[in-house]
């Protein structure tokens, strides 16, 4: 088995604050397994482990493998890495919904030069009730047929929230993301109000969440959720329970994007993914045929 294991530091097109921690390059590291490549990517700010757990425990995992044995990683983004390696994911990508996030002005912008308008979107909310609800009338009156998937992130109040309610016709919007810090509070929250919530379990520190009426959709991040098997079993258990399932990303570059892509046609058929953040990276990491050139990157470590 031959391994090796690049690091990579790709610039942002502008600097992002993912939950408080400010993010002003893209750092993680492509494993190549015999030809077959993944990556692994810890968002910061968005996973559990750090950058240099992830490096630690990926080059233990990799001396491991190139022995025959197993490759015993416990951190997500370091087993949904070395899983795409060893699995050489294929097949079709699922499309990706439009994200929309930041100042009114350049997405109405954006969106008015759209030669075809989407039929759904993925809205982040900023808690200002006012901006937040003036950008979901002004593009559902854009797009007649327009959907919307609302992000609260788990940041936003009841009072915010219902106050965005009231101003919105909730009929074009298919759920709420997270609308409370953790799923029991959403799930009050969706009973009391009668709203449409779903879950990113990449948020939460338990991948177990209570059934009710209200939930629609489950959001699964699989850097920050681990192995493919699980994921793959967390979307079919939800499916079988009549969620919908959406795949979405950690901001990984344009080789991570691309395998998620494809494990979201595979895990939800026809169902599209939210993969668009791809978009903050000015340089995605990959040549036209979508792989890593190793000749631009800091070979970590080789085996085999």
């Amino acid at each position: 088995m031959r391994i090796a294991v690049y690091g990579y530091e790709l610039p942002l097109t502008m600097a992002l604050t993912i939950n408080g921690t400010p993010l002003g390059r893209r750092r993680g590291w492509y494993v190549c397994i015999d030809g077959h490549w993944g990556e692994v990517a810890p968002l910061p700010g968005g996973s559990r482990e750090s950058l240099a757990q992830a490096e630690q425990e990926l080059l233990a995992a990799c001396e491991r493998l190139s022995r025959g044995e197993p490759h015993g990683a416990r951190l997500p983004s370091v087993q949904f890495g070395l899983d795409c390696a060893l699995t050489a994911v294929q097949g079709e990508p699922a499309p990706s919904l439009p994200l929309l996030e930041g100042e009114r002005e350049p997405i109405i912008r954006a969106w008015r030069c759209r030669r075809v308008h989407p039929r759904r979107a993925w809205l982040t909310l900023t808690g200002e009730v006012q901006h937040d609800a003036g950008l979901v009338r002004e593009l559902t009156l854009l797009v007649p047929g327009l959907q919307l998937v609302l992000d609260a992130g788990s940041r936003l109040s009841e009072e915010q929230l219902t106050g965005l309610w009231r101003r919105i016709d909730p009929g074009r919007i298919d759920w709420l993301l997270d609308p409370a810090a953790d799923m029991a509070a959403s799930q009050r929250l969706a009973e009391r109000h009668g709203w449409p919530v779903a879950f990113d379990l990449g948020r939460h520190a338990s991948l177990d969440y209570p059934l009710f009426e209200q939930l629609k959709a489950l959001v699964l991040r699989p850097t920050q959720l681990g192995s493919l098997a699980l994921c793959r079993e967390l979307a079919e258990r939800a499916q079988a329970q009549g969620l919908e399932v959406m795949v979405a990303d950690s901001l990984e570059s344009g080789l991570g994007n691309a395998l998620l892509a494809r494990l979201a046609q595979c895990w939800a058929p026809g169902q599209a993914a939210m993969l668009d953040r791809l978009r903050y990276l000015l340089d995605k990491g990959v040549d036209g045929n979508g792989r890593p050139d190793p000749g631009r990157l800091t070979l970590l470590r080789e085996y085999g």
